[in-house]
């Protein structure tokens, strides 16, 4: 059968009503669940499609969300999209996901956005808004990430700094004295950022760091979390233990490569990576090298993305509750769809310390979650 299948052929060709297939479309009404199974069957076998334009004119919607991504060649990114689709089919929307690398930006799919079929967005920002016209779309629109919005519409952001802080801070508490940071910035950029889990990055690849004059970034935000921590007790930092590097797997192998190699550094107690990429990177540089982890050095991670929690040993790190973040991007979107003209609010997710085997570990075995 042609795509040309009508709502009514539907419903005759099922032996129902009208209403009881555009029930069966929507997701509404009550009907045996043989009446909806014939009713979905039928529709494959005329190959049935729903005319969105149709939809969009009857709803002022079509039912899907769109998101837009650097790319999916990292772990954190996939673990992201996949909290917002999880998300988005939670509230009955389903999702379209544009790509634009780190090198693009934002700004060279703003084109495809407009032309793609989605209600709303949710852009991830890589890197400060410095042209806001970004920020100024036919359609509703909500950041994540930690870049300024400056008030003009509403954004999802992670408790970088505290969480640093708070996982240095242990380390240091149990004893660390030497804690380098893998992915951070040195004294000179430490107001500035790296892009939010950069894990591809030109500039950076090339041997400069990918550093913003924005404070707010993330790699900004998560090394005044290290920083502090050594305040917080009185402890000097040494500049020396702060790697800048991209925010990827080879980052994290060649940043501590390199700091093995520096012959005024040695071996550090415990390694703080800015993300579970760079994480898994440096354990695969310090098993290369037989130094065993944790018992050598200790490595601590951030995001708590699935591939840490398979290797061996398993990732500490940091759980930002990214569930939390997809939810609350999506819920703050529909309600700007739905035709909310609220201010726009900024929120925070709250994170947890998770516990493995790589760092922190009680000897007793298992994971502890420590808020």
């Amino acid at each position: 059968m042609s795509d040309r299948a009508t709502i009514a052929d539907v419903a005759r060709a099922a032996g129902v009503s009208i209403k009881t297939v555009s029930n069966v479309l929507n997701r509404t009404g009550s009907m045996r669940p043989e009446t909806r199974d014939r009713v979905q069957q039928t529709m494959r076998e005329l190959g049935y499609r729903v005319n969105m334009s149709a939809r969009a004119m009857k709803t002022g919607g079509i039912g899907l969300l769109g998101l837009a991504i650097t790319s999916f060649d990292q772990p954190f990114m996939p673990y992201l999209a996949d909290s917002v689709v999880d998300a988005a089919r939670r509230r009955g929307y389903g999702v379209v996901t544009d790509t634009y690398g780190y090198e693009r930006g934002l700004g060279s799919i703003i084109a495809e956005t407009q032309r793609l079929a989605a209600d709303g967005w949710i852009f991830f920002a890589s890197r400060p808004f410095a042209d806001r016209m970004l920020l100024k779309q036919p359609y509703p629109l909500v950041v994540i990430g930690d870049y300024p919005v400056f008030g003009m519409v509403d954004a999802v952001t992670m408790p970088n700094e505290d969480a640093v802080c708070d996982a240095v801070g242990r380390l240091l508490d149990r004893g660390c004295r030497a804690i380098a940071l893998i992915g951070g910035l040195r004294a000179e950029h430490d107001d500035a950022g790296t892009d939010t889990n950069a894990e591809a990055n030109d500039d950076v690849e090339a041997g400069r760091s990918c550093e913003s004059s924005d404070e707010a970034s993330t790699g900004g935000l998560r090394t005044r979390g290290y920083r502090r921590a050594h305040r917080d007790r009185g402890l000097p930092v040494d500049e020396r233990l702060i790697r800048p590097t991209s925010w990827v797997q080879t980052g994290g192998r060649d940043a501590v490569a390199a700091l093995l190699d520096d012959p005024g550094c040695g071996i550090p107690d415990a390694l703080m990576c800015l993300n579970d990429a760079m994480a898994i990177g440096a354990i695969h540089e310090l098993q290369r090298r037989g130094i065993r982890v944790p018992q050598d050095v200790q490595v601590c991670g951030f995001d708590d993305v699935p591939d840490g929690v398979d290797g061996i040993p398993a990732l500490t790190t940091i759980d930002p509750h990214v569930n939390d973040y997809a939810d609350h991007a999506v819920d703050l979107l529909l309600r700007r769809i739905q035709g909310s003209r609220s201010d726009a609010q900024v929120y925070t997710t709250h994170y947890e310390l998770v516990v493995r085997e790589s760092a922190l570990a009680n000897g007793r075995g298992g994971v502890e979650r420590v808020r």
